[in-house]
C-alpha cells in the first residue's frame, strides 16, 4: 500500500465537551475507493468523530490528514469543500419540495446571475439520477417518496457537491429490510464508481454484508481494524464490547414448551382511516400465558395500528378485545393499563417518553404505587431519585441522571428508559414494538434476555419487529401482517424464512 492509497488519516483524535471525554485516542486510516465500517456500542463516540469530520465539532487534540496534507475543518462548508459529504440519520429534506429543488436547495442554476432556471436545475438532477442509477423521479415531492427513496434523496445531496468521501450514519435505523437491502446495493454501486464511504452501524449483518475494512471504537478509543473478510461476527461483538456477546434465543420452539390460558384474544379486529380504507382487516390472534408472538411485517403493513388498538390508543369499528379474561374493546389506556398491560410503542418520542420530563418522572409514570415512591400519597422525592438511579445502572442508561432530561438521551437510550419503566410493573401481557431498533448488540441482549425472562415468568409476550433475525430468534410462534390482515400463524418449528417473506409480501397459498 503506497501512500497516494490513503484518502483520510486521523492521528490521535479526541474530544472533550467540558470535563466528559468523548473521544480519547481514535486513529484511523481510510483507503480510497473502499466501504470503511465504524462500529461501536451507544455512546462510543462514532457520531462526535464523524461531526468532528464534517465541521460541526473541533477536535480537541489530534490531526486530519486529507488527501496527503493536514487540514482543518472549520465548518460543514469547508468540509464540503474538501469533499467530504454526510448522510445524517434523520433527514433534512424539505418534504414540500421536489427531489430536484432539494437536491439544488440554496445554490439552484441562475440565468443571466438572477433568475432561477429551473429547467437546468431538473436536467442535472435527471442526471445525477442516471449517473447512479437511483430510480427517483426529479419533479416528484418528497412528501410522496418511502423512507428508502428519501435515504437516496439525501445520498443524491452529498455527491451533487461532489463528495469523494461520503460518511452515512447509522442509515439502516428507519428502513424496512428490504429497504436495507437496497441500500446495500447502492452502497456497492457508489464503490463502484469509485467513491469511498464512512459507513456508521452497531449491526453486524451490514458490516460483514457491506464493508471491505472495519474499526470499532470503544469508549472513546479505536480497538482494532480489520479487514472484514477475516474476522467473524462474534470477533467483532467482543472488541465493541469488551466480552463475549451471545445473543440469546428462545430454545427448542414452542412445541417444547407448555403455555397458558390466552391473555390477550383479539376477535375480527377490525380499523379504517377516515376515507375508509381498512387499516386492519379481520384480525384474530391470542396469545397465551408464558408465549412469545411475534408480528413480522414490513412496515407499514398495520403493525403500528394492531399495537395502538391493544394498547387503546386508537379505535377500532368491528370486532373485540379480551385483555386477561376481560373485555376491554372500549376500555380507556389507562384501565387496559390497570388490567395488566404493558406497552413499549414503535415511536417512543410521540408515544413512550416526554421529552420533557425527567428520566426519574418517565421511568416511574406508571410505578409510583408499585415502587414505593409514595408517602402518605405524595411523591418522595428522595425515593424517585433512588429508584430512577437505580434503573439507570441495571438498564445501563448512559449519561443520565435521574433529574436529566430524557429527550437529551441518545434514542438508545430513550428506549432503554421506556423498556425499563413498562418491565418494571411486571404486567400480564407485554406488546413490545421494534425492541432494539437503535439499540447497540450489547443493550439488545440486555433487552432479549428480560423479554424472555417475562415469558418464563408466565407472562404472555406480543412482539413487533421488523427486524426478522429478532423475531426468529425470540418467538414462539410467527405471524405475518400484510395490508392490514394476519396473513398466517406458524409454530416456530415450522417457520422458516423463505416462508415468512413469502407471506409478507402478500403470498397466501404456499405451505410451510
Amino acid at each position: 500500500m503506497t501512500g497516494t492509497d490513503i484518502i483520510l488519516s486521523l492521528k490521535g483524535i479526541a474530544k472533550s465537551f467540558g470535563d466528559k471525554a468523548a473521544l480519547k485516542r481514535v486513529d484511523l486510516d481510510v483507503r480510497r475507493g473502499e466501504v470503511h465500517v465504524i462500529c461501536g456500542e451507544n455512546g462510543a463516540g462514532k457520531s462526535t468523530l464523524m461531526n468532528i469530520l464534517v465541521g460541526i465539532h473541533a477536535p480537541s487534540a489530534g490531526e486530519i490528514v486529507l488527501d496527503g496534507r493536514a487540514v482543518r475543518i472549520p465548518d460543514p462548508i469547508a468540509a464540503s469543500a474538501l469533499g467530504i459529504g454526510m448522510v445524517h440519520q434523520h433527514f433534512t429534506l424539505v418534504p414540500s419540495m421536489t427531489v430536484a429543488e432539494n437536491l439544488f436547495l440554496g445554490r439552484q442554476p441562475r440565468r443571466f446571475g438572477i433568475f432561477s432556471d429551473r429547467r437546468e436545475m431538473v436536467s442535472r438532477a435527471q442526471e445525477l439520477i442516471r449517473r447512479y442509477n437511483f430510480g427517483l423521479d426529479a419533479n416528484a415531492r418528497v412528501a410522496q417518496l418511502s423512507v428508502g427513496q428519501r435515504q437516496r434523496v439525501e445520498i443524491l445531496k452529498a455527491l451533487a457537491f461532489d463528495a469523494e468521501l461520503l460518511i452515512l450514519d447509522e442509515p439502516t435505523a428507519v428502513l424496512t429490510p428490504p429497504e436495507v437491502d437496497e441500500l446495500l446495493e447502492v452502497i456497492d454501486g457508489l464503490r463502484a464508481r469509485g467513491r469511498t464511504i464512512l459507513f456508521i452501524t452497531h449491526k453486524l449483518r451490514e458490516v460483514k454484508s457491506v464493508s471491505d475494512r472495519v474499526t470499532v471504537i470503544r469508549h472513546g478509543e479505536s480497538i482494532s481494524t480489520h479487514r472484514t473478510a477475516d474476522v467473524s461476527e462474534a470477533d467483532i461483538a467482543r472488541d465493541m464490547v469488551g466480552r463475549d456477546v451471545f445473543l440469546v434465543g428462545r430454545k427448542g420452539g414452542g412445541a417444547a414448551r407448555s403455555f397458558g390460558a390466552p391473555v390477550l384474544r383479539l376477535d375480527r379486529v377490525s380499523m379504517a382511516n377516515p376515507h375508509g380504507r381498512l387499516l386492519l382487516d379481520h384480525v384474530s390472534l391470542d396469545v397465551r400465558a408464558g408465549e412469545v408472538l411475534g408480528i413480522a411485517g414490513v412496515d407499514g403493513n398495520g403493525q403500528t395500528e394492531l399495537s395502538e388498538a391493544i394498547a387503546g390508543l386508537m379505535d377500532i369499528q368491528a370486532g373485540s378485545i379480551r385483555l386477561a379474561g376481560r373485555d376491554v374493546t372500549r376500555a380507556s389506556a389507562a384501565e387496559r393499563q390497570a388490567s395488566g398491560l404493558g406497552f413499549v410503542p414503535e415511536d417512543r418520542l410521540d408515544r413512550g417518553l416526554s421529552v420533557t420530563m425527567s428520566v426519574a418522572e418517565n421511568i416511574a409514570a406508571t410505578n409510583y404505587s408499585r415502587a414505593g415512591i409514595l408517602r402518605h400519597g405524595f411523591v418522595s422525592r428522595a425515593r424517585l431519585d433512588a429508584f430512577a438511579a437505580e434503573k439507570i445502572r441495571e438498564f445501563d442508561v448512559r449519561g443520565a441522571q435521574p433529574s436529566t432530561p430524557v429527550g437529551w438521551l441518545s434514542g438508545g437510550n430513550m428506549q432503554k428508559v421506556v423498556i425499563a419503566r413498562e418491565l418494571q410493573r411486571d404486567p400480564a401481557l407485554l406488546v413490545i414494538c421494534q425492541p432494539t431498533r437503535g439499540l447497540d448488540i450489547g443493550a439488545s441482549e440486555f433487552v432479549y434476555e428480560r423479554i424472555l425472562a417475562a415469558a418464563d415468568r408466565g407472562r404472555a409476550v406480543l412482539l413487533i419487529s421488523s427486524e426478522l433475525s429478532e423475531i426468529f430468534a425470540l418467538s414462539d410462534r410467527i405471524g405475518v401482517m400484510y395490508s392490514g390482515r394476519l396473513m398466517r400463524v406458524l409454530e416456530r418449528a415450522e417457520a422458516d424464512e423463505a416462508t415468512v417473506g413469502y407471506l409478507m409480501n402478500g403470498g397466501e397459498e404456499r405451505a410451510a
